[in-house]
């Protein structure tokens, strides 16, 4: 049983987690959210503990009354079960906080397609790592110096979860808190020595055999990791406070390895284009095709990259968290008990539903929302507008979520588990997919092309990888292009990190591509409010 101390005085309480058995001792006053962060508990936040989302859900030992936030987000059989919204819920005496939910295992992508990567010599008998540290996720590979060969690999959650689901509330956390930055840089470090030692644990290699690490990123978690401010990323223009590439010994920033090694970044290309942009387009050398390829990593912020025979433009898509479950009501990660995927036959029964485990279903990840919203379209429950229309038995209408579409019914599940999906999560996929979808638009029209030219569509990331790739295009996600032309190429960011990693020719041609590309800032644009309102539209 871990016992975490802090500073001890008279109005101190002792917190207890269950069912992990954690305790920590925290100032009367502390919010069981923030005394979940103090031992590293990750607790489903998409507000970042505002008290906004309702998603931090726990019961407290001895009950408490509720709370407005309580009396706002949860139902009356919740109440009466002791439960409460972590983020509010003061805590001034001795407690027992029981997560309703332990957290699954989520399913993260490691994979992608390898390379034949350029190696430097003379790296006899050492190794290196290389990490794609993702907004959600950790990945990190051991490699053979000498010859490029993968060795071992680990992945995890990223902690500072904790914190927001997304860059913008960490990005306000660092600004606003006290010791906000060092925070959040302290938890992702401690992250990834943990990995580092999961890695030389798994391999028996010595830490003093580590020479190299290399490390990708988006432009905030590249801050976040060095301590840069972030204020700049945080306001318009959104500019970086530090763009080019960074070259330094990882001990400086606290990571285990040997005095002489040495730690990697690639440089930013903007605001809300970072490393892991530069990796992706490094991994499937955009610079050096032949055709016009349109590249999109999908996420709370989206990275699209075009390609017209080797000249390479870019953007940001601020589609916000929809696809990773949140600002969905029963949106969740994609883990065990997630609907990855669904088709309605017949609009008045159950649909047929893939979950992820194969478990009973305890809400709806990225993929399940994209086919979800789909099926409802092709099946004319929504319209092209996004409205909900009361053309099936499984609609359903009351005062907190008007119309929604009952997923699972209670007695469909055997936890009986209700999942439904409403209006306003409709409107906010619809959002999500608009911004990318101007993102795309915007770019081919800045080299005078349109979407029947694209030769090939590359999905990476996660998301891009588990979707099906009809259910995008239907939607608008994805450009209306023939089904054959959108290829998933996995982890693409991890799979330039490699590069980076064995060899500096790489480097150098990772930092020759930051220099020539060409980045376009929506906002700015004349046509970036016209496009947008009309990508809404489900067409």
């Amino acid at each position: 049983m871990l016992f975490v101390r802090i500073d001890y005085s008279m109005s101190d309480v002792v917190v207890t987690f269950e069912p992990s058995g954690l305790k920590v001792l925290v100032e009367s006053g502390t919010t069981a959210f923030e005394a979940a962060r103090q031992v590293g508990l990750y607790m489903p936040s998409d507000c970042g503990g505002r008290g906004t989302c309702g998603k931090c859900r726990v019961i407290v030992h001895p009950m408490q009354n509720p709370t407005n936030y309580d009396l706002k987000h949860l139902t009356k059989k919740e109440i009466m079960g002791g439960i409460h919204l972590a983020c509010k819920l003061q805590l001034h005496k001795k407690s027992r906080i029981i997560l309703p939910r332990g957290e699954a295992k989520t399913k993260i992508l490691t994979t992608s397609s390898a390379k034949d990567w350029a190696i430097d010599s003379g790296l006899y008998n050492q190794f290196g790592i290389a990490i794609d540290l993702g907004t959600t996720t950790i990945v990190a590979y051991l490699l053979d110096l000498s010859n490029g060969i993968q060795i071992a690999q680990v992945e995890s959650l990223n902690p500072q979860t904790a914190f927001g689901e997304d860059v913008i509330s960490r990005i306000t956390f660092a600004s606003r808190e006290k010791d906000g930055s060092i925070i959040l840089q302290q938890r992702v470090v401690d992250e990834l020595n943990h990995q580092i030692s999961q890695l030389l644990e798994k391999t028996r290699i010595h830490q003093d055999q580590i020479s190299r690490i290399t490390i990708v990123g988006n432009t905030a978690m590249h801050h976040l990791l060095l301590g840069a401010n972030t204020d700049s990323l945080g306001k318009a223009p959104y500019q970086p406070s530090t763009s080019g590439p960074v070259t330094m010994n990882p001990q400086q920033l606290g990571i285990q390895t040997n005095a002489s090694s040495e730690l990697y970044l690639p440089p930013n290309i903007a605001g809300f284009v970072g490393g892991d942009t530069v990796g992706f387009i490094l991994s499937q050398r955009l610079d050096g095709v032949n055709d016009v390829v349109l590249g999109i990593d999908i996420g709370t912020n989206g990275e699209i990259v075009l390609s017209n025979k080797g000249k390479l433009y870019c953007c940001s898509a601020a589609a916000g968290p929809a696809f990773e479950g949140s600002t969905i009501l029963h949106g969740m990660r994609g883990q065990s008990g997630a609907i990855e995927y669904a088709s309605i036959v017949d609009r008045d029964e159950k649909p047929e539903l893939s979950v992820i485990g194969e478990t009973e279903p305890h809400g709806i990840c990225g993929s399940g929302i994209v086919d979800l919203v789909a099926e409802l379209r092709r099946t004319g429950i929504v319209d092209d507008s996004g409205r909900i229309h009361k053309i099936s038995s499984r609609i359903r209408e009351d005062g907190k979520h008007g119309l929604s579409y009952v997923v699972v019914k209670k007695e469909e599940s055997k936890g009986k588990n209700r999942i439904i999906f409403t209006q306003k999560d409709v409107r906010q996929v619809q959002l999500a997919k608009a911004a990318i979808q101007t993102g795309f638009t915007l770019l081919l029209d800045t080299i005078g092309k349109d979407v029947t030219e694209i030769d090939r569509v590359l999905l990476a990331g996660a998301f891009g990888n588990y979707i099906r790739p009809e259910s995008a295009i239907a939607i608008g996600l994805l450009p209306k292009v023939e089904v054959s032309k959108v290829i998933p190429v996995g982890n693409a960011a991890g799979e330039g990190a490699k590069g980076l990693l064995l060899s500096k020719k790489n480097r150098n041609l990772a930092e020759i591509i930051v220099n020539k590309i060409q980045y376009v800032e929506l906002a700015s644009d004349v046509r970036f409010q016209e496009v947008f309102m009309q990508s809404i539209s489900l067409i």
